[in-house]
């Protein structure tokens, strides 16, 4: 269950733990108010839910470009701010057929790294 609207979040931390709490942090953060949207309270879905009555997404429609823009930027800032807290190394963000790469930088292999 999830509190936002990501397809996926990728986290490079340098534990896995970190990385699976940053990730939720950051798919969650990914959202934004629209009608597409469909949610419902986390104990109609699972009665053992810890979320109770938060509500998750169970759907998405189509978004308009603006708002999948603005959604990614919600996931890029909380990416952003774990970054600059030196709790993750970087995050790949998804929605809509739309990436986003947040704090790793790309560099070319030397052979004796492949």
């Amino acid at each position: 269950m999830s509190l936002g609207i990501a397809d996926a979040v990728t986290v490079l931390a340098r534990r896995a733990a970190d990385a699976d709490a940053a990730a939720t942090l950051i798919a969650d953060a990914i959202d934004v108010a629209d009608p597409t949207i469909t949610r419902r309270a986390a104990r109609e879905l699972d009665p053992d839910s810890d979320l109770l009555d938060l509500e998750v997404t169970v759907a998405v429609g189509p978004l308009a470009e603006e708002k999948i823009t603005a959604a990614l930027a919600s996931g890029r800032a909380r990416a952003e701010a774990l970054i600059a807290a030196r709790l993750i190394e970087g995050a790949l963000l998804s929605l809509a057929g739309n990436w986003q790469s947040v704090g790793v930088e790309r560099r070319a292999l030397t052979p004796d790294q492949v």
